[in-house]
């Protein structure tokens, strides 16, 4: 009995560190160098997210996000320019700092490379 549990654990341990890989954020278009990148990445609603955060750069930067657990997951970021930790919007809801969203998967054995293009909707 103490074997076939040794086993089962060993199983399960395989499949969380086969899957909890890295995933690189290739954030492209970022119009300035204030503030920071926000990226989150979650399966669903109701799973705990993954966060992390890099200094904007000026076009290009990468941000990774470390121990991603799901095979499938949806990356959410933005371009916190004025460093509030908040989306900012104007009078009508409209977003006035870049974000994107982007649909995932990964292979199993493998750390993901995940190329977004950020979207600034309003224009300074």
């Amino acid at each position: 009995m103490k074997r076939l549990l040794l086993i089962a654990l060993g199983i399960v341990c395989y499949h969380v560190v086969t899957f909890a890989q890295e995933v690189k954020v290739e954030v492209r278009g970022i119009r300035s160098a204030k503030g920071a990148i926000m990226v989150m990445a979650q399966q669903d609603s109701e799973s705990k997210p993954v966060y992390a955060m890099a200094t904007a750069v000026k076009d290009t930067v990468t941000v990774v996000l470390k121990d991603v657990p799901w095979e499938k997951f949806l990356i959410s970021l933005f371009h916190d320019e004025n460093g509030n930790w908040e989306l900012d919007k104007n009078e009508q809801g409209i977003p006035v700092e870049g974000y994107a969203r982007e649909k995932c998967k990964k292979e199993p054995e493998a750390s993901a490379t995940v190329k977004v293009k950020m979207y600034y909707p309003v224009n300074d």
